[in-house]
């Protein structure tokens, strides 16, 4: 590494260059005379590509052997920045050389080695920090470059040749020579923008006619269609700009472009505003552009147009090209007032450096009356839509400014000492200037024109404060009441004047504020729709339209699957307190469309969320309706409609329920419209051919050949309705029952250890929500919802091994919590807290557990005869069994289990003699001995 540093910090690349392109190399020829300048520059590149490529083999080197336990480091003479900085002092000082020489054309090596710097990054676009170790080559190669373009005026030593620089830099490659030349550009104006002395935007500034020079000196004049031309429209018209728009240096950078193509005279200005009016009047840049980078290329345009006089030809022929107008309406049509400002500043601009003034005669001749209007409004036309602040009004007063400023036309003052010709250069390297750019809000100047003159402001012939006659003094004020002569306060409107305030449309500011609503065509717009709670219009556009629009994004890459959990999340944390039409029937679709249609997403989440305290009862069951049904489609079997609540008369007009069904026959219900169909269709049997022949659906027969595209769209059109995302028998384990199971049983853990610790402590455990799973009602929709979804998953590979036993031992649990008890040993309803409530809700859970029993045993026997659980699970068939015999037992002998049937007579009684059969039949076929009672 040391012999390293000391090799690079010895020769150096103009060491390197004289031994290769010297004098005394180029002496040198071949046996057969020839020269050997191929050798030579294969040899050169060799080297410039070992050169430049020395500190990043530094530093992998120190990398790895730093990963073997090397305590070094890269020397200070091959860091990036050091390095790079030496390398660009030298450089400079090789092509002054070079450019005082006889040999001052051969400029091929020099060019080598720029264009190995830029394809390495070495021409940034922002100059970098000196505390920084990114490597830039102008920082460190302008100083030096700067001061040989224009020495003092006693320095024996000359100038640059006007020809050297362009020689090197033009015949680089486009893409090449594009990046140095936007790196330049930045740079050159880097410090020409001072807080102390700032370009002011109504005035030529010499600062920027000497960039220009400067540029010139080293690209060349402005050519159109020549390499640098290429090069500073590529930058300035599709380069990235710097996004604030009030950014002096980027000011500084327009004005020095600009001023650039003025140095070609009129037609180089003509083909520069062609090509500003190219990017400018297109529209889908005037759509899609951020405000900063439309404010620049206005910015440049404005400059533009002023390189030509005032109604020059090509201006007129501008204003009037089909294409200019219909980007006006572009912009004038853009939702942001600010791009809006833009599009009507370069409109105005236009206009009046094509439309002559009128004359005075003219002005003078107008309608009295209408300049008296004007003047008693005090409405200044030219003023009035750039006044204010906020919405690009700043920004538009300050592009009003500008207009016919030509830094061409600055006077540059002398400079013996040529320290103004380094544009601000000089102090760089004696003091470390942070690269943040100085923004600055430009000055809120007035308009200045410098092109056509401006008419005299018009004398206001009106007073602003005019005073009444007595006979306007004796008129009550119109549209408000009189005010009481012993009140002080100011009269009130009437109410008619409201109501005229009201009715008018031209007043109604929120509604002329308030956007539409759109259909959301996108899942990240049907979140960002249910997002917006406190808006009733989005909640309802996002719930009429979201569960078609999740069907409909089902097979559609993975949109619905990124977003499914977000969508699920708001939908069921919503509420309704807009009180909106269908309000839970939509949702529910909503949710269950998601369980359906991304069931690997949402059918786990919301088996977790379930247990989550934060939710209410309502929306638990939200929850698990949607795992029930979304199971139950994508098992393929019938989804039930909710039924339609029936409207039915006020309750005073009519009789209780049950005489009502004892006393109204059928003949009391008015006649149906199908009654009145099927009556005359028997009486007149054409009726009922002309119905089989016109009523229904037309079913059109499709004929298509087999194989041919429309044959497969006719048999994707067929299947889409029916198929499901993935069937239910590959995720019913994995993503439904299981996460449901296993989530309850972390919860029913939980529940104990507080149970437990409570005890301990003396005290009842009280959490809000936390008692909520565990109640009767929603230990009933769990159980409910298991038995649906086990009964939809019969085809699973795991039934009988894994979700048949785990249903069961669920339902034992919960079975065993709510224990069947002797008439003689219970409470009595009207004895209870509530009334009799607790008992006919553990009746319900019991009457559930029951059937949940009943469907993992019913599932096993039809499959294999029950012989897994037989086998592998005796244990648990035997204690269903007992369990299932004594409720049956407590019902056979009159008595009432959990203190009563919940209103459902029947129920508990059917579903405990069930599981004893069925119990019964397993034991029988596999030889285990069945449950006491079950011989009875």
């Amino acid at each position: 590494m040391d012999m390293l540093a000391a090799v690079v910090d010895t020769y150096s690349i103009d060491d390197l260059h004289w031994a290769i392109w010297g004098a005394q190399a180029q002496a040198e020829t071949s046996s057969s005379g020839e020269k050997i300048d191929g050798v030579r520059t294969l040899r050169w590149e060799e080297t410039v590509k070992g050169l430049v490529g020395a500190p990043a083999k530094a530093a992998n080197a120190v990398g790895r052997w730093k990963q073997e336990g090397w305590a070094g480091d890269v020397s200070q003479t091959l860091q990036p920045r050091p390095f790079f900085d030496r390398l660009a002092l030298r450089l400079e000082a090789l092509m002054y050389e070079i450019s005082q020489s006889p040999r001052s054309k051969e400029t091929a090596p020099i060019r080598f080695v720029f264009q190995r710097l830029a394809s390495l990054g070495l021409f940034s676009h922002r100059p970098t920090s000196l505390h920084s170790p990114s490597p830039s080559i102008p920082p460190a190669l302008l100083p030096r470059l700067l001061s040989h373009l224009h020495p003092p005026v006693d320095s024996p030593i000359p100038p640059y040749p006007a020809s050297f620089l362009p020689s090197i830099f033009l015949p680089l490659p486009s893409s090449t020579l594009a990046s140095v030349t936007a790196s330049l550009l930045q740079h050159l104006v880097y410090h020409l923008p001072a807080p102390s002395a700032p370009i002011l935007p109504n005035r030529p500034d010499s600062r920027v006619k000497r960039s220009v020079e400067v540029l010139t000196r080293i690209i060349g004049p402005p050519e159109i269609g020549g390499e640098a031309w290429d090069a500073v429209i590529m930058a300035m018209i599709n380069g990235k700009r710097n996004g604030s728009a009030m950014d002096e240096r980027e000011h500084a950078l327009t004005r020095m472009a600009v001023a650039w193509v003025g140095t070609g005279g009129e037609k180089a200005a003509n083909a520069f505003i062609d090509a500003i009016m190219e990017a400018w009047t297109d529209r889908k840049y005037v759509k899609f552009a951020l405000y900063g980078q439309q404010f620049h290329l206005t910015h440049l345009l404005i400059l533009a147009l002023s390189l030509l006089p005032p109604y020059h030809s090509r201006l007129v022929s501008l204003s009037h090209r089909p294409r200019f107008l219909h980007a006006l309406q572009s912009y004038l049509a853009h939702p942001d007032a600010s791009i809006r400002r833009l599009g009507m500043l370069v409109a105005e601009t236009v206009s009046e450096m094509t439309i002559p003034d009128e004359p005075e005669s003219s002005v003078a001749g107008k309608d009295d009356e209408i300049e008296e209007l004007k003047a008693g409004l005090e409405i200044d036309e030219e003023t009035e839509i750039w006044d204010g602040v906020g919405q690009g009004r700043d920004e538009a007063r300050w592009l009003r400014s500008i207009i016919g400023v030509r830094d061409g036309d600055a006077v540059l003052e002398d400079d013996p000492e040529g320290k103004v010709w380094l544009l601000g250069w000089d102090e760089v390297p004696k003091a470390a200037r942070s690269p943040e750019s100085n923004t600055t809000p430009g000055p809120s100047v007035q308009r200045g024109r410098t092109s056509s003159p401006k008419r005299p402001p018009k004398p206001k012939s009106q007073p602003k404060i005019v005073m009444l006659t007595d006979e306007q003094m004796d008129d009550p004020l119109e549209g408000y009441t009189n005010p009481s002569p012993s009140s002080s306060r100011s009269p009130s409107p009437t109410p008619s004047h409201l109501e005229e305030i009201a009715s008018d449309p031209s007043l109604a500011l929120d509604g002329a504020q308030k956007k539409k609503v759109t259909r959301p065509v996108y899942v990240g717009q049907l979140a960002a729709l249910l997002k917006e709670r406190e808006s009733p219009e989005h909640l309802e556009m996002a719930l009429k339209w979201g569960e078609s629009l999740v069907r409909a994004k089902r097979n559609f890459g993975t949109e619905l699957a990124e977003n499914a959990v977000t969508v699920t999340t708001l939908s069921i944390g919503l509420n309704d307190p807009f009180h909106l039409d269908e309000f839970d029937k939509l949702r529910q679709g909503l949710v269950t469309a998601l369980v359906a249609c991304a069931p690997r997403q949402v059918a786990p989440f919301l088996a977790e969320q379930y247990f989550n305290s934060q939710y209410s009862l309502q929306q638990k069951s939200v929850m698990l309706t949607a795992l029930a049904m979304g199971a139950r489609e994508l098992a393929g079997m019938k989804v039930p409609e909710p039924q339609a609540t029936r409207k039915i008369d006020f309750p005073s007009k009519t009789l209780p329920p049950a005489l009502h069904k004892k006393y109204v026959g059928p003949t009391d219900l008015p006649p149906a419209l199908g009654g009145q169909r099927k009556a005359g269709e028997e009486e007149h049997p054409e009726l009922a051919r002309e119905k089989r022949l016109r009523v229904g659906p037309k079913r059109r027969t499709m004929v298509a050949e087999q194989g041919s595209l429309a044959a497969r769209q006719a048999d994707e059109r067929a299947a889409q309705p029916h198929s499901p995302v993935v069937p239910f028998a590959e995720v019913a384990a994995e993503y439904f029952i299981m996460p449901l199971i296993n989530r309850f049983w972390q919860h029913f853990q939980d529940i104990g250890i507080r149970e437990s610790r409570a005890v301990v402590a003396g005290n009842r455990f009280r959490g809000a929500g936390a008692g909520m799973v565990m109640s009767a009602m929603a230990l009933e929709k769990l159980l409910m919802t298991l038995s649906l979804m086990l009964h939809a998953a019969r085809h699973s590979p795991v039934f009988l091994a894994v979700l048949s036993p785990e249903a069961l031992e669920l339902g034992l649990t919960i079975g065993l919590r709510h224990p069947n008890k002797p008439e003689d040993h219970l409470i009595e309803p009207e004895s209870g807290e509530n009334g009799g409530e607790t008992p006919r809700a553990e009746a319900q859970v019991l009457g559930a557990a029951l059937e949940l029993a009943l469907v993992a045993l019913d599932g096993a026997a039809e499959l294999d005869q029950g012989r897994t659980m037989a086998m592998d699970k005796p244990e648990l068939v035997l204690a269903v069994g007992e369990w299932a015999s004594g409720v049956f037992d407590v019902e056979s002998k009159g008595g009432m289990v959990a203190a009563g049937q919940g209103g459902r007579e029947g129920r508990i009684r059917a579903g405990a003699a069930a599981v004893v059969v069925k119990v019964a039949e397993v034991g029988e076929k596999w030889g285990i001995s069945v449950c006491p009672g079950c011989d009875d």
